[in-house]
């Protein structure tokens, strides 16, 4: 198959650009009066949250036009640093409602699992492709990438961050699965670790509590406590109607812990209802689609690999992110891509769209 260097996919670049840019108003609205209540200038937020997405935009930018084959040979040195880093917050990191999940660099909060879950995309693609049909061998190609994932998942259940933990184990799940291992590996995999993740959400009472109350059978005042957060979230989305209540109209970020961050998207659906959320949601598997076309159209099993962890890691956020905004999965903290105010998040989601635009690049002729 003849193979062509061509310009980025723009219709990749341009809507998730579009995400970033509207998030601004999104997280100026969503957290203005939080930031008020907290004495803090709601300003502050804007001009924060506004120059991490244009930062954002310019990695994205200059990442596209690394060739990602580079990213194979410095793979293993970022899993490295992820490691270090996913053991250093837990003796130096902030604590914050019990969990030690960021390390403070003074000009920025820095959140180690975005970087672990970047290393796991990179360091699988590029194991994968240089063991090639290797990967069947369980002893030899598929144990090896295992035991790296175990490692990243226990580092990461210390903090603890559940929902990270699932995040990044799918993930490995699913390029080991497009790089062709063995399924009966996988599905093996698949199940031990669902038990140990339900080992481990049991194995914490406010874990045990919001499955119990997800499930209907938790009462008294956790149950109260534990409603509040989705009771809010609910009341947003279904008081957005059709057209939604206008920019600015939202009644329930005066309520909801933090509504800039895990729960934008009940805040976009109050603001500009369902036909807002049907937008987003339409974007979001847009990306989807044009990167699972890249993956399929990208000249080697290495851009093959690197394009389809990138959408499906970056789709699954959007997809647990919604689906607990309208109360189908129980309470976990997972941003909105692109578009929750924090920097860590949307740094890496850059870089990885950037190395996504650059296999973009490198196409076959039939690439459309």
């Amino acid at each position: 198959m003849k193979t062509k260097r061509g310009h980025i996919d723009w219709l990749v670049f341009l809507p998730v650009v579009a995400l970033m840019l509207f998030s601004i108003a999104f997280v100026y609205s969503a957290g203005s009066y939080f930031s008020f209540v907290n004495n803090s200038n709601p300003n502050k937020l804007l001009m924060l949250h506004t120059a991490k997405v244009f930062f954002a935009i310019l990695i994205m930018i200059l990442v596209s036009q690394i060739d990602y084959h580079l990213w194979s040979k410095i793979s293993l040195y970022i899993l490295i640093i992820a490691i270090i880093s996913l053991v250093v917050v837990l003796f130096v990191g902030g604590e914050v409602k019990g969990a030690k999940r960021w390390i403070d660099l003074g000009f920025l909060s820095f959140q180690p699992s975005e970087l672990a879950k970047f290393a796991i995309i990179i360091h699988f693609g590029t194991l994968i492709n240089r063991k090639k049909e290797g990967i069947e061998d369980f002893k030899l190609g598929y144990l090896p990438l295992l035991l790296w994932l175990i490692l990243i998942c226990l580092l990461i259940a210390f903090q603890p961050n559940l929902s990270m933990i699932l995040v990044i184990f799918l993930t490995g799940m699913i390029i080991l699965f497009l790089g062709n291992a063995n399924l009966l590996h996988i599905l093996a995999t698949l199940f031990v670790g669902f038990i140990g993740a339900g080992i481990y959400a049991i194995s914490a009472p406010y874990r045990l509590n919001r499955i119990l109350f997800y499930l209907g059978l938790l009462e008294g005042s956790e149950q109260e406590r534990l409603s509040y957060q989705v009771s809010n979230s609910l009341i947003a989305l279904g008081s957005g109607g059709t057209i939604g209540l206008g920019p600015g109209g939202s009644h329930q970020n005066l309520l909801l812990s933090e509504p800039y961050t895990d729960f934008l998207f009940s805040i976009i659906g109050e603001e500009y209802g369902f036909i807002g959320l049907l937008l987003i949601t339409a974007i979001f598997v847009f990306i989807l689609w044009r990167g699972v076309r890249i993956a399929k159209h990208s000249k080697d099993l290495l851009g093959y690999l690197y394009a389809g962890g990138v959408v499906f890691s970056i789709f699954l956020v959007f997809a647990i992110n919604s689906l607990v905004n309208s109360g189908l999965l129980p309470t976990t903290g997972v941003p909105l891509p692109f578009m929750s105010y924090g920097g860590t998040s949307i740094f890496f989601n850059a870089i990885l769209i950037g190395i996504l635009l650059n296999i973009s690049t490198h196409k076959t002729t039939d690439n459309v």
